[in-house]
């Protein structure tokens, strides 16, 4: 059923603020009871947390009613993921071996943001154990369902924050992305997300390679929460300077621009035609509205050097050390909690333990090797775009395309992590009646033109997208 204020976009609700047809308080009350009627369908929020979103709540309402909000984002109901430190609540990763656990003490970054915007943080959205997992499975949660149709997976590692927000709990959701983990949601979900530039989002612990990401319904959601995200913190060491000039949110047009298409990496899982038609689909519609639009080359195309680190697939070397991460975590768990943890992770681990350092420093040259390439790949074009993944989707017990690498088909995805690009995914299509996203990519520091350039996409796309229908017959859940 649409509710006329959950449903009716940020904006809607904030016009209600100002003139005080309604309040923060009712806003939050109707997402609560959201919440119940329908997460048990999707399984997607970790932790509710009613009473420190109800006090939040109040205050923000007092704030509009002197018509002093802290910010656009004031008073608007929001979820962080598990992963996302934040005081009084819990931190489990996804994994049931970290259920005893305290609460978390301090906000991260993106906690910390939110709270100072006077966002109403609701609670934690469900994750994949350890976020190595592009699915939305998890040995804690159990099984977190699409919306668009609970037999299918809502992607990961951000799984709860696809699958809530499609379901229309919030307007917005920190997620993570360490290689397609906001956009592989948003892409199996319907959504808009972006993976910024690393080190524009602050989060901790400090990586060149993992951000949060803002996700939303719509580009304007994801913009708001941008702006708040991106203010500079200390405790991340890569954090980046405050972006110059005025924060510039209309749609950019694509005449003249130069945009790439890149539908073969050369290697991984091959696009699917369905996947392949939404993807030809936006290239015309900026050609149409003149754009130099080119199709990109294989970027990985083997070399016939057998010493060379890209003579085979040179996505296993990644996924070795992403096995690394994975071990590096299992083994600080106590021996007698481990097998707590999916079985999925644990056989897919665990051939990191004979590797050697050597091993996983060549591994690293090997990754930004082919980071470069992928770089120097798309640096002739002003854009590029590229699926999301190479399939429509998979059923929701799945832990990926293939169970035995749970991330190997995040192969369109994962390489921008590597080059620190901003990239953003889109619904530019529905096949089988589920989401079909587009992803963009721009180069490193753009972060505001690749969103500014997704909205002009966004308002071309040929279709408007009509979120599910909610069936009371089905549970999420194990």
């Amino acid at each position: 059923m649409i509710d006329d204020v959950l449903d009716a976009g940020a904006d809607i609700v904030r016009s209600g603020y100002r003139s005080g047809a309604f309040t923060p308080v009712d806003v939050l009350e109707r997402t609560l009871d959201r919440i119940e009627s329908r997460n048990p369908v999707i399984n997607a929020m970790a932790h509710v947390d009613t009473e420190g979103a109800r006090t939040a709540a109040q205050a923000s309402a007092g704030r509009w009613a002197c018509g002093a909000p802290l910010s656009p984002m004031d008073g608007l109901p929001v979820t962080i993921k598990d992963s996302v430190n934040a005081a009084g609540m819990p931190w489990r990763h996804g994994c049931a071996a970290f259920g005893h656990l305290a609460d978390s003490s301090a906000d991260s970054p993106p906690a910390a943001r939110l709270k100072e915007a006077g966002a109403v943080i609701v609670g934690k959205t469900t994750m994949p154990d350890f976020g190595m997992m592009a699915a939305g499975v998890s040995s804690l949660y159990g099984i977190t369902r699409n919306p668009w149709d609970p037999t299918r997976n809502p992607g990961g590692s951000s799984a709860g924050a696809g699958a809530s927000l499609a379901a229309g709990i919030g307007f917005s959701s920190v997620g993570s992305d360490i290689a397609g983990s906001v956009r592989l949601p948003a892409g199996h979900c319907g959504l808009v997300a972006l993976k910024p530039t690393q080190g524009r989002i602050p989060h901790t612990a400090p990586s060149t390679m993992r951000s949060a990401g803002p996700m939303g319904r719509t580009v304007d959601d994801v913009f708001d929460l941008y702006d708040v995200l991106t203010v500079p913190d200390p405790r991340d060491l890569w954090s980046l300077p405050p972006e110059i000039g005025p924060p510039v949110r209309n749609p950019l047009t694509p005449h003249g621009l130069r945009i790439g298409v890149l539908t073969d990496l050369g290697h991984g899982f091959t696009a699917d035609a369905a996947v392949l038609a939404v993807v030809a689909e936006a290239a015309a519609v900026l050609r149409d509205a003149g754009a130099e639009v080119t199709a990109m080359a294989p970027v990985f195309t083997p070399s016939s050097d057998a010493t060379s680190p890209i003579a085979g697939d040179p996505y296993l070397a990644l996924d070795r050390l992403f096995q690394v991460r994975a071990l590096a975590e299992l083994q600080s768990i106590p021996p007698e909690l481990r097998e707590l943890v999916h079985p999925a992770i644990r056989q897919w681990c665990s051939p990191a333990a004979d590797l050697h350092a050597t091993d996983f420093t060549r591994d690293g040259e090997a990754v930004a090797k082919s980071a470069e390439r992928m770089r120097a790949a798309c640096a002739a074009y002003d854009f590029v775009i590229a699926p999301v993944l190479p399939v429509v989707g998979f059923a929701a017990e799945e832990c990926g395309l293939d169970s035995s690498r749970p991330l190997a088909h995040c192969g369109f995805t994962a390489w921008f992590n590597q080059t620190g690009q901003p990239a953003a995914a889109l619904c530019f299509g529905i096949s089988d009646a589920m989401p079909v996203g587009l992803q963009v990519v721009g180069a490193r520091f753009a972060d505001r033109e690749v969103l500014r350039f997704t909205k002009w996409l966004e308002r071309s796309r040929p279709f408007t997208i009509a979120w599910p229908e909610f069936a009371s017959t089905h549970t999420g859940g194990r």
